[in-house]
């Protein structure tokens, strides 16, 4: 790396750096006004508020990243434009292909940075801001899903309405179906717990049926062949979005050994793994417009550029991986599609300027 590499990757990392902290700023302002009404529950004191916030924030960041990165390299790039910097080293005899890859620089930078937020500290974070919350407002940490969890296994049909730390669960509903597809027993239990091998349900009310009568029972305890462990419980009561590719990979086997489609889960790995990518590929993205319409233009014109860029750009991948499993689109292909178009406009843009 020359000393024109570090300028330019130190000048684009700083600009991105200034504006991940007016973001920061902006979405923890944003999350303690979402919290702020739950002060007081139970114990959930204003500094456990401060903690869950700080816990939260990477997750939110890390959503914005992208649009963060076009946005700081827009006001570096633009910077040294406007003052003819990247003229003189362009009339030095330094190719557009050589700029862009000391712009790449700080583009892989970023996409290490995204990386790490994305594999550990969000879904860290998340993880134990969720937990935190529960204990001081209720106790002990309980995570829900709207509706109830639904899992299938072995010919069961399970629903969850909460789980709690140690594979155990709260509120259980089993029903066990023949070949043509009839209940032939329903299981409902309050408390139930996991032990990777069997699920162990407190004080069952279970019901058999048959085409002509039904007959209850109430042990003290049931053992069900049901085989989940209780990672696996804790992973499908986590939104897709808020999971490592680790855990996605895991919950994405487990829902392909039990015939349960796992496309969305997919997704959510495939869009972990283009994330990166995609911060990298709007970094140098704003190097085309350091030599446009952006070169004479001021900081809060091409903030208000990027920002547009940004959005247009964050609209269509959403859009695109939303209607992807609709149309029947491979996973990998609804995740990257509109990163690997942009990588190409980006190019073909750079060549048409060389």
């Amino acid at each position: 790396m020359n000393i024109l590499d570090r300028y330019i990757a130190r000048s684009v990392l700083a600009a991105i750096g200034v504006v991940i902290l007016v973001i920061g700023a902006l979405l923890t302002l944003m999350l303690f006004i979402s919290e702020v009404d739950n002060l007081g529950d139970g114990n959930y004191t204003f500094a456990k508020i401060l903690i869950w916030m700080a816990l939260m924030l990477p997750a939110r960041l890390y959503l914005v990243l992208p649009v963060v990165a076009l946005l700081g390299s827009l006001l570096a790039l633009g910077a040294l434009a406007a003052g003819s910097e990247l003229v003189v080293i362009r009339s030095a005899g330094v190719s557009m292909k050589r700029l862009a890859i000391s712009v790449s620089l700080a583009g892989i930078a970023m996409a290490l940075i995204t990386s790490l937020l994305g594999e550990y500290v969000a879904p860290g974070g998340v993880r134990h801001a969720t937990d935190l919350r529960d204990k001081a407002r209720h106790g002990e940490a309980r995570r829900s899903v709207d509706d109830g969890l639904w899992l299938r296994q072995s010919g069961w049909f399970l629903r969850v309405d909460s789980t709690l730390p140690g594979g155990r669960i709260d509120g259980l509903y089993a029903y066990r179906v023949n070949d043509d597809g009839q209940v032939v027993e329903s299981v409902a239990g309050e408390t139930a717990r996991t032990d990777g091998e069997k699920l162990i349900v407190d004080q069952p009310e279970i019901t058999h049926l048959s085409p002509t009568e039904s007959r209850v029972e109430q042990p003290k305890r049931l053992a069900l062949p049901i085989r989940i462990a209780p990672d696996v419980l804790d992973i499908a009561v986590t939104k897709p979005d808020e999971l490592s590719s680790a855990g996605l990979w895991q919950y994405i086997n487990y829902l392909k050994a039990n015939d349960i489609d796992a496309d969305d889960y997919q997704l959510a790995l495939w869009r972990n793994i283009v994330t990166p990518f995609t911060v990298w590929a709007l970094v140098v993205f704003a190097l085309p417009f350091a030599f446009g319409s952006l070169r004479s233009a001021s900081a809060g014109q091409r903030l208000f550029v990027g920002g547009l860029i940004g959005l247009l750009f964050f609209l269509i991948n959403e859009i695109v991986a939303s209607t992807g499993p609709v149309y029947g689109i491979p996973p990998w292909i609804a995740a990257s599609l509109p990163t690997v178009l942009l990588a190409l406009g980006t190019g073909y843009w750079m060549r048409r300027l060389n």
